[in-house]
């Protein structure tokens, strides 16, 4: 009996060494050194009954590590899925806001119908923008008589992209 006690001191502070040394990246590792300690914790019980705790240990550590990476690699297959689906719609948000944007041809064209400063600024605050600001482009939009004041707020809003 002491060296079965032994063996399975041993064969725990071994799991948990390894368990703690080991760099877990992602939920299969972790779930498979989780349910290797606990499979193994619960093999030994098993098996100190039916006369043999070192064995029980081992089929326990064995069974319990396999569980364990099988439920863990389902959690990361989850959170692949999640993941992909959050960047699907954020890239689709983008899109949006992207086909919605005021462009410079735009302003030209709201400046050469007479709209006033006041509404085509508020275009622009209100759907974004997408412009070319370059200074050629600038001194094409001051010709085509859209105000320093549009301008001025077509850089601004080029600025936080």
């Amino acid at each position: 009996m002491p060296r079965s006690r032994n063996l399975v001191g041993c064969l725990v502070f071994g799991l948990l060494c390894a368990g703690a040394g080991v760099g877990c990246q992602n939920n299969t590792q972790r779930g498979a050194a989780l349910g290797g300690l606990a499979g193994a914790g619960v093999g030994a019980i098993v098996g100190k009954q039916l006369g043999n705790t070192g064995a029980g240990a081992l089929v326990g550590a064995g069974s319990g590590a396999l569980a364990g990476g099988l439920i863990g690699n389902a959690q990361d297959k989850t959170e692949e899925r999640d993941n992909a689906m959050r960047a699907a719609a954020y890239e689709r948000g983008e899109r949006i806001r992207e086909n919605r944007a005021v462009t410079t041809r735009n302003v030209v064209e709201m400046a050469q119908g007479g709209l006033s400063d006041d509404i085509i600024c508020n275009e622009i605050r209100t759907r974004g923008g997408r412009f070319d600001t370059t200074p050629d482009s600038i001194i094409a939009l001051k010709q085509a008589g859209v105000s320093d004041r549009v301008i001025e707020m077509m850089q601004n809003t080029n600025a936080g992209h």
